[in-house]
């Protein structure tokens, strides 16, 4: 049971997270928004909203007694980790990523520097309120000069408009988010109650399964969005949510949950996961800066890379 629900609550947070970003892309539309702003800060937002209910989900459950720290942190790293790799190999597979010199050099930098705060945040194994909350005011100002800097722009044709989403509907868009958002939280309290109930069958890691299993399975919207994307040659789009949510996971997840309870990480999180994330961050940054874009053997080499650390981190026997 504790399987199917974890599937099921994994399902659902795909299927939730379609409705709520495709009525934020409907709203961002009328006000003549970039695809790189669209793809940066409200796709990634709303894509990554299963990692935040996530959070938050099992930032209730520890109030309650019940620890889950590794599907917290571990579903988080895990994500931005498929994210950077496996997503955007996948997308690049597809059809050659273009991405604007600007994007690599300020967005780049941006999630060279989240990358290093998590590090600096979880290496004595704890994450605490102060932390979290430094975490969630990076993530605050990074959002803030995204907005300072946007300039508007024509609005979108109707056939434009049309290609971008992945899932279109009839409804309005305040009624698509609001449903978007019913579905992700029941679907995240199914995931968060199906992984620690798992974990104790299984006798493995609540990190092991945060990493690998939630991790890839919450990135499951960026995929969608980003082959999306990658099909109809909106290549700042695609590529923009993958970094605008890797930052964002790195930041508000873990910080939003450490300041409703603190977070203890496990060992192996620290001597493996965050190296593993550093190398892989470093890597796709280095094939975007190259030739301002990802070649399909440099998207082979990153899905490539994906898989190695996934099997590597099984076979670690690590927490």
């Amino acid at each position: 049971m504790s399987f199917v629900l974890l599937v099921a609550g994994v399902i659902g947070l795909w299927a939730g997270t379609q409705f709520a970003v495709g009525g934020a892309v409907k709203l961002s539309e009328r006000f003549g928004l970039s695809e790189g702003f669209v793809g940066l800060a409200i796709l990634a937002f709303g894509t990554d909203l299963p990692e935040v209910v996530v959070a938050v989900g099992g930032s209730i459950q520890q109030l309650r007694g019940i620890e889950a720290s590794g599907v917290i942190v571990g579903s988080a790293l895990g994500s931005v980790i498929a994210q950077g790799s496996l997503v955007i190999g996948i997308a690049g597979l597809v059809t050659y990523l273009p991405v604007a010199p600007t994007m690599v050099r300020r967005d780049g930098a941006v999630l060279l520097l989240s990358v290093a705060a998590v590090a600096v945040v979880v290496w004595d194994g704890t994450v605490n309120a102060v932390e979290g909350m430094v975490m969630l005011l990076a993530w605050g100002i990074y959002i803030a000069n995204l907005l300072l800097g946007e300039r508007r722009r024509r609005p979108l044709e109707a056939e434009e408009i049309e290609s971008i989403e992945a899932l279109r509907t009839r409804m309005p868009p305040p009624v698509e988010i609001a449903l978007g958002l019913v579905v992700v939280t029941g679907s995240a309290h199914a995931v968060v109650t199906g992984a620690i109930g798992l974990a104790e069958t299984l006798g493995v890691t609540q990190t092991m399964l945060g990493v690998v299993l939630i991790g890839a399975g919450t990135s499951l919207p960026e995929l969608a969005l980003s082959l999306r994307a990658a099909i109809e040659k909106r290549a700042s789009m695609s590529v923009g949510n993958v970094i605008g949510s890797n930052i964002f996971d790195l930041l508000v997840p873990v910080g939003l949950a450490a300041v409703i309870h603190p977070l203890r990480v496990e060992s192996g999180t620290v001597s493996f996961d965050l190296p593993a994330l550093v190398f892989l961050s470093c890597v796709l940054l280095v094939f975007l800066h190259r030739r301002r874009g990802v070649q399909r053997h440099e998207a082979f080499t990153l899905v490539s890379l994906y898989v190695l650390y996934a099997v590597l981190r099984i076979g670690s026997g690590l927490p």
